[in-house]
C-alpha cells in the first residue's frame, strides 16, 4: 500500500472514530476494503497488457468517463455531502467527476500526493533522474522527452490529457483548496503555477499507540516500500556489495522486484534478503526488530510515511536529502540525511549507525518523541476540519 492509499484509508479510519457520516467512491477492486457504497464504484480497468484497442478505449476514460459521471451522481443523490474530499482520481476515474460536483455547488478540497496536477510526469522523475523539462505547463514537451514510461504513445496520452484539462480548468478552477503534505511540495506547485492562496499545508499523521517501541539493536536494516526505480534501490544494492557485514532486508512490490532479485544474484549478495510484500501485523514487526530503516529515494518525495511508521517503532531512518524528506529528518537528532544518489555518503552514514548501538537507541527514542508530538492525529483532524468550515463559508 502506497503513501497515498494508506492516508486514504488512515483518514477514512479516523472520521468514523469521530462518528462523522462519510461515504466512498472508488474503483472497482479486490484489493478494495468492503464498502456499503461499492455498488457505486466504477469498473476495474487497468493500462498494463492490453491490446491496442483496449488501450484505446481506457485512453477515453482517462480523458472523460461517462460511466464515472452517472455513478457519481447516483452516489450524491443518496448521501448529499456536506463537502467532497478528493484523493486520487486521474486515470481510472478522471476528473469528468469534478464537473458534476461543481454543478452541486458541493464545496470541494483535494490532497496531492504527487505532482500529476501540474505535470504529465507525476514523479516529476524518468530515465534514472529527476526531469521537470515541462516546467511551467509546457505540456508538448513530455511527448518529444518520452517522459511517461519512455514511451511515445503513453507520453502523448499524458500530454493531450493535461491541456485538456488545464483548458477546462476543473481541477485548477473548480477545486476549492488543494492540501499538501510538505512544504517542498507547496513551493513546487508554486514554482509550476498553480495559485499559493489555494494550497494548504497539513501534514500527513499517525497514531504511535499500535506501534510496539523497540529500541533494542536489532540485527538487520529495513527498506520497506514500493520497489520502483524513483526509490533508489539499485543504488542501496551497491552499498551493500561494499557492506558485506550489513544484513538489509527489503519488503515490498512493485515494477523493479525482477531487475533486484536480478541484481542481487549477480552481485551474489549474502546479506541482502528480499522479503514480499508484507501489510498490517506482519510489516509492523518486522519494522519493530530492524536496527533501522532507509530510504535512498532519488525523486522528489512528497512526504514519506515510512518515515513516520519508522520513528513510531523506535527506529531512525537513514534517507535522503530530497523533497519533503529533510521537513521529517532532522539530521543527527532522529536519522540521517545523505545527498542523494552519493553511494560514498550512504555507506558513511549506515557504518556510523550500525556501529554505533547507543547512538542508535538515542535516535530512536528521539524519532517516536519527534512523532509523538508533531504528527497526532488529533491535531490533524482539528486542522482539517477548520479547512471544511472554511470551504463550506466560501459556498454559503
Amino acid at each position: 500500500m502506497g503513501g497515498v492509499d494508506r492516508y486514504f484509508f488512515d483518514l477514512a479510519d479516523l472520521f468514523k472514530k469521530k462518528g462523522d457520516k462519510i461515504a466512498f467512491f472508488s474503483m472497482q477492486s479486490n484489493l478494495n476494503r468492503k464498502s456499503i457504497w461499492s455498488k457505486y464504484f466504477v469498473s476495474n480497468v487497468s493500462y498494463e497488457n492490453q491490446d491496442i484497442l483496449s488501450k484505446l478505449k481506457f485512453t477515453g476514460r482517462l480523458l472523460y468517463s461517462r460511466e464515472a459521471k452517472n455513478k457519481i451522481n447516483e452516489l450524491l443523490e443518496v448521501f448529499k455531502p456536506e463537502i467532497v474530499h478528493i484523493q486520487s482520481i486521474y486515470h481510472q476515474i478522471s476528473p469528468s467527476v469534478i464537473s458534476e460536483i461543481k454543478k452541486r455547488n458541493i464545496p470541494m478540497v483535494q490532497s496531492i500526493g504527487d505532482f500529476h496536477l501540474v505535470a504529465p510526469n507525476y514523479n516529476l522523475f524518468h530515465s534514472g533522474k529527476i526531469c521537470e523539462t515541462t516546467k511551467p505547463n509546457k505540456f508538448y514537451k513530455a511527448y518529444f522527452h518520452k517522459c511517461v514510461k519512455g514511451s511515445y504513445f503513453a507520453s502523448f496520452i499524458e500530454v493531450f490529457e493535461k491541456y485538456l484539462h488545464y483548458y477546462l480548468g476543473w481541477e485548477r478552477n473548480y477545486i476549492d483548496y488543494f492540501i499538501v503534505p510538505s512544504q517542498f511540495t507547496r513551493n513546487k506547485l508554486i514554482e509550476y503555477g498553480l495559485g499559493k492562496e489555494k494550497i494548504i499545508y497539513l501534514p500527513h499523521f499517525i497514531e504511535v499507540k499500535p506501534y510496539a517501541p523497540n529500541y533494542f539493536h536489532g540485527n538487520y536494516s529495513l527498506y520497506f516500500g514500493r520497489l520502483s526505480e524513483e526509490k533508489g534501490l539499485f543504488l542501496l544494492l551497491d552499498v551493500m556489495n561494499m557492506l558485506p557485514h550489513v544484513q538489509l532486508k527489503i519488503v515490498g512490490r512493485g515494477p523493479q522486484e525482477k531487475r533486484l532479485k536480478e541484481k542481487i544474484k549477480l552481485l551474489k549478495l549474502k546479506n541482502v534478503q528480499m522479503c514480499g510484500f508484507l501489510d498490517g501485523y506482519k510489516l509492523k514487526k518486522i519494522i519493530e526488530k530492524c536496527r533501522f530503516t532507509i530510504l535512498p529515494s532519488i525523486w522528489y518525495e512528497v512526504f514519506g510515511l515510512s518515515i513516520l511508521e519508522s520513528f513510531a517503532c523506535g527506529k531512525p531512518v537513514i534517507a535522503s536529502d530530497i523533497g519533503g524528506i529533510p521537513e521529517l529528518i532532522r539530521d543527527g537528532y532522529n536519522g540521517f540525511l545523505f545527498k542523494p544518489g552519493d553511494a560514498q555518503d550512504l555507506t558513511r552514514k549506515i557504518i556510523n549507525l550500525w556501529d554505533n548501538p547507543d547512538l542508535n537507541k538515542t535516535l530512536g527514542k528521539n524519532a517516536r518523541e519527534f512523532t509523538r508530538k508533531n504528527f497526532n492525529p488529533e491535531v490533524h483532524y482539528e486542522k482539517l476540519f477548520e479547512l471544511y468550515k472554511q470551504t463550506l463559508k466560501r459556498h454559503y
